[in-house]
């Protein structure tokens, strides 16, 4: 593969808040049947997946807005208060404000980590990386299932299922891509990028970064370096501008550029639309740059 800059975009875990104005329940939610159902998600990026699924009656609601670090956030009186009464709650399932939702929750939860079935991939440190792996094809299929059919138990007279079969198909429209770049290695800068790395086939041995706070040591920029002049690409996580979000995107971005190396840009998980379009975003990128 030619060494040349191409911009994509997949995605990246970013900062969340607890949301400052969620409003109060209305008479009729939480309670499923003809009201519809009331689903939380503890995670902005989720919003759009659900609602792919949800039938007209139906509120997706986000308990948190872009602003601080997941893994530092709390539940306020209100947030938990929704959590408690919503039919379905959705999370990620490792930030202490995950744990707390699945504790409070009264109506069932929807753990993305563990969902028989889903892998978790090991990062390049050894750790599991419990950072979106629904950005992963396989790991999304098994999300919206077990996802429509928690719906569908709770509101049986809506076709959840039939909604699924919809969104199924245009994920299969894109299996085109697994595997294309089968054979590259690759650096990121976030963990969430590994997942549709893997997708795609390429092994990302390297991740320099996974937040605001970045302290890379010289060895991690040094080797980095040596991966990208040897033809590994680089996946850099993007806001829906196309701006790196963090500062090892941008030290990642230059030295992509400065060295010839491919580039494809990942879009934040919380970014706007759902995974189906956030991949199909890299469809158009990949099959019009590097392989176009």
């Amino acid at each position: 593969m030619a060494r040349r800059v191409v911009y994509i975009a997949v995605p990246a875990v970013v900062l969340i808040v607890v949301a400052a104005g969620i409003a109060f329940l209305q008479p009729g939610w939480g309670e499923g049947g003809s009201a519809g159902l009331l689903v939380v998600v503890t995670f902005p990026g989720l919003k759009s997946d659900v609602e792919l699924i949800a039938c007209s009656g139906d509120r997706v609601v986000e308990i948190y807005n872009p602003g601080v670090d997941p893994h530092e956030a709390q539940l306020d009186p209100r947030a938990a208060r929704m959590v408690a009464e919503a039919d379905i709650v959705v999370t990620g399932g490792h930030t202490p404000a995950d744990l707390k939702a699945a504790e409070l929750a009264s109506g069932t939860v929807v753990d993305v980590t563990r969902i028989p079935g889903i892998k978790i991939m090991e990062a390049p440190d050894g750790s599991a990386n419990l950072h979106y792996p629904i950005y992963h094809p396989d790991n999304y299929r098994l999300f919206l299932s077990r996802l429509a059919e928690a719906m569908q138990e709770k509101r049986p007279e809506c076709d959840y299922i039939g909604n699924l079969r919809v969104v199924l198909k245009k994920l299969e429209d894109l299996e085109r891509l697994q595997g294309l770049l089968k054979g590259s290695e690759a650096v990121a800068d976030h963990p969430a990028a590994q997942y549709p790395a893997h997708w795609l086939g390429a092994e990302v041995v390297l991740i320099i970064g996974g937040g605001e706070e970045w302290a890379p040591t010289v060895q991690e920029l040094e080797k980095a370096e040596r991966l990208l002049g040897s033809g590994s690409l680089a996946f850099i996580t993007v806001d829906d501008s196309g701006v790196p979000v963090s500062k090892a995107g941008e030290w990642l971005l230059r030295e992509a550029e400065r060295l010839g190396a491919s580039v494809i840009l990942v879009k934040a998980p919380y970014t706007e639309g759902s995974i189906i379009d956030k991949l199909s975003y890299i469809a158009v990128q990949i099959e019009g740059g590097i392989y176009g």
